[in-house]
């Protein structure tokens, strides 16, 4: 029997732990709702993080989710379809954009890629901010339906109305984008994306399909990014267009990922589990106008003192 390292040991137990213990601790609403939201910072994380696999940096990716989260309210709002049909539709129309980003932006590369990406996020935003009868403009969107819950055992579990169910929804969907996040990692589409990354020519002088993998790298991204916005509009039950296309939404990923460890399996979720709760446990309370500096300080240290992520400074730590 294989055994197992220091590092995947750590992850099973801490894994264990968040699963566990709100069931044991009474009371626990505001760290709930504090981890709760680490684990849906954590999925957008690993959602960004598969594009920038292949050495392409996004600073537009708030572009899919805003799109996936107006896509997802205003088809409720127009349809009254079941909320999570409504996500799968924002995934889509992040995907369908991604795709055009594809097209357009092929031929750019680093610093060319990731500003396009950013004037992008214009695109849908103006498109969303002055189409008023259709999108209720700058006014935003209330009332999106939250999510039904289900009474499984006779536990009463609805996301929309419970901090508990809702801290579980989003558990669950960060370790769905973890795993998906192994295998792009660890299956010949991630090996692929490596020889991208390190050597273009090199890559396609030995077969590699460069522009397939991109393809997919930046439209699988572009869906579980949609599919976040989606999630959120329905959990927060109001949207506008300031707030699903802010450049703080496109920084985010981006930070989590560079501190925890862009080429680490879990790096952007061990980003999310401790920057996203010292902020709101700490430095939201210290500094209330200035807390989000934390993130520009976070991101100076780690390329100074931690190139790789912190990710890999632990990993090396306990092998």
């Amino acid at each position: 029997m294989r055994k197992l390292s220091g590092s995947q040991m750590l992850t099973g137990g801490t894994g264990v732990v968040l699963m566990l213990w709100p069931l044991f601790v009474p009371g626990g609403d505001l760290y709930c709702r504090v981890l709760g939201w680490s684990f849906f910072f954590a999925a957008l994380a690993l959602a960004w993080n598969i594009l920038a696999l292949t050495g392409s940096i996004s600073i537009g990716h708030t572009a899919f989710f805003g799109l996936g989260a107006y896509t997802s309210a205003l088809m409720s709002h127009y349809t009254h379809l079941s909320p999570f049909i409504c996500v799968i539709l924002g995934g889509a129309s992040g995907m369908v954009y991604g795709a055009l980003w594809h097209f357009v932006f092929k031929p750019l590369r680093g610093a060319r890629f990731a500003l396009a990406t950013l004037a992008s996020v214009e695109i849908p935003r103006v498109i969303v901010d002055n189409w008023e009868g259709l999108t209720f403009g700058s006014l935003g969107l209330v009332g999106i339906e939250a999510f039904s819950g289900v009474q499984p055992g006779g536990m009463d579990l609805s996301p929309g109305e419970s901090l508990k169910s809702q801290y579980y929804l989003l558990l669950f969907m960060m370790a769905s984008y973890l795993l998906i996040h192994h295998r792009a990692v660890r299956s010949r589409w991630g090996w692929a994306m490596r020889a991208v990354r390190e050597d273009e020519t090199a890559a396609g002088s030995i077969g590699v399909p460069v522009h397939r993998i991109r393809f997919c790298a930046v439209t699988f991204s572009a869906a579980l990014t949609g599919i976040c916005g989606a999630v959120y509009s329905h959990l927060m039950g109001l949207i506008e267009p300031s707030l699903v296309f802010s450049l703080h939404l496109s920084a985010m990923p981006l930070v989590l990922s560079i501190f925890g460890g862009r080429y680490q399996i879990a790096g952007p979720v061990l980003g999310s589990l401790i920057l996203y709760p010292l902020d709101q446990l700490f430095f939201h309370a210290w500094f209330p106008s200035a807390h989000a500096a934390l993130y520009g300080l976070v991101i100076v240290l780690t390329l100074i003192h931690f190139p790789s992520g912190i990710g890999t400074w632990l990993q090396k730590k306990l092998t």
